[in-house]
């Protein structure tokens, strides 16, 4: 398949996502993402919302004189960035404290999908505490990269023309990660080793890009954001089950009961 039709494939499966948020079987599993979600907007708002504005202020006006013509282009590009952030930040810190609910609606969607429940060999904590464990990995990960995204943004900052790559370079880079976040979930169920995961992840990324893209847009669409979480867990793990798992034989799988 070209990337094309890869691309296009993922955000399809954000809106069967959404299309499954209230079914009886899953509800249970939704709602506690969501009012963590609801939590966390609170406080980052109150924490960071306000001061955005002013922290941008204060930086423009540090810039050299000989950049003064570059104020408004820079004011919107930071802005832009500084919105990625936090929507990614968000999400980040949601999925951190809901990822054992988040893996156990995964589980609960496969089994409604295909009748069997995925089994990691792990007991309920071994599978909360391993579900805790890669989410700091996964942002280890995050953090290393993003340092050195952050690094090429710099030197790209006062370059004229290439630094208007810099925005789309940290959306496909968030977009990625994303999907990384939601992905892990049907594969972490699997007892997948990290690096067995980034081996899959990379091997079909056009795909998991269109998924993540849509994802990132989603989460920047205000109060929408509040199920996008849910949504997006029931979605990869879609996308997971339909089109990158291998056949039932060959994964370890316990019957519904």
């Amino acid at each position: 398949m070209n990337p094309v039709s890869e691309l296009v494939i993922g955000p399809s499966y954000l809106a069967r996502g959404f299309g499954l948020l209230r079914a009886p079987r899953l509800r249970r599993y939704v709602v506690v993402p969501i009012v963590v979600n609801i939590t966390l907007i609170v406080a980052l708002v109150s924490l960071l919302g306000w001061q955005i504005d002013d922290w941008l202020t204060h930086w423009l006006a540090g810039l050299p004189h000989w950049l003064a013509w570059l104020e408004d282009v820079l004011w919107w590009l930071a802005m832009i960035l500084c919105t990625l952030a936090f929507c990614y930040l968000f999400t980040l810190l949601a999925n951190l404290i809901a990822s054992p609910f988040n893996g156990m609606l995964s589980a609960r969607v496969e089994q409604l999908r295909t009748g069997n429940e995925p089994n990691s060999g792990l007991s309920i904590a071994g599978e909360m505490w391993d579900g805790l464990i890669g989410e700091l990995r996964r942002l280890r990960y995050y953090a290393t990269r993003a340092a050195l995204l952050g690094l090429v943004s710099l030197v790209l900052l006062f370059i004229p023309v290439a630094n208007l790559a810099i925005a789309p370079l940290w959306f496909v880079f968030g977009a990625f990660m994303l999907a990384f976040e939601y992905l892990d979930l049907p594969m972490a169920n699997r007892g997948m080793a990290f690096d067995d995961k980034m081996q899959h992840l990379y091997a079909h990324g056009w795909r998991h890009l269109g998924f993540g893209s849509v994802v990132t847009l989603a989460t920047a669409i205000p109060l929408a954001n509040l199920v996008v979480v849910p949504a997006a867990v029931i979605g990869a793990t879609l996308l997971y089950i339909e089109t990158d798992a291998p056949p039932s034989g060959d994964r370890p799988t316990r019957a519904r009961g």
